[in-house]
């Protein structure tokens, strides 16, 4: 009698998971990848996803063809807020290279952009080496995908950052 209830009520659990975990809304999962992404772009992202963004953050593209590597990049994007130039180095139909440079920013938009900017690869890589040559500071990490930078200038204003694998 005992096994019979235990039965019933194992059903019941099964066929109510089945019914609620059907319904749109109910079991919403929110996809976050696993490497920082700039504009809708990460590292590792397919070709024709990388494309459609492009398609949608940019205003002016252009696409280069070499050997076994294909470029996109656009002067006329925005990320966080800010106008950038950003190229995107696809092999193997995935992304490999990321590379943003922002145009020079003044003030409040420069410190902001870089502040925001070391908290939120810092948020995913830690903390990293961090070393300055004259006017650039250099913030590295080294991960499986290549090594990680973000620079910036405090005289020039200027902001830059390469999520993946280098070109050579």
């Amino acid at each position: 009698m005992r096994e019979k209830a235990v039965n019933r009520s194992l059903l019941f659990l099964l066929a109510f998971g089945i019914i609620f975990g059907a319904l749109p809304g109910l079991a919403q999962r929110h996809y976050i990848p696993p490497r920082p992404a700039f504009a809708g772009l990460h590292v590792g992202m397919t070709e024709d996803s990388a494309y459609l963004i492009m398609k949608r953050i940019a205003l002016r593209r252009d696409t280069l063809h070499a050997d076994s590597m294909v470029i996109l990049e656009s002067d006329s994007v925005v990320v966080f807020g800010q106008p950038a130039y950003i190229q995107i180095q696809l092999a193997k139909k995935h992304v490999r290279t990321i590379v943003i440079n922002w145009h020079p920013l003044g003030g409040d938009g420069y410190v902001g952009l870089r502040d925001v900017l070391l908290s939120y690869m810092e948020r995913y890589f830690g903390k990293g080496v961090v070393f300055t040559d004259e006017t650039l500071t250099y913030h590295r990490w080294e991960t499986e995908d290549g090594r990680s930078e973000l620079s910036h200038s405090d005289k020039y204003f200027r902001v830059f950052v390469r999520l993946g694998k280098q070109k050579y």
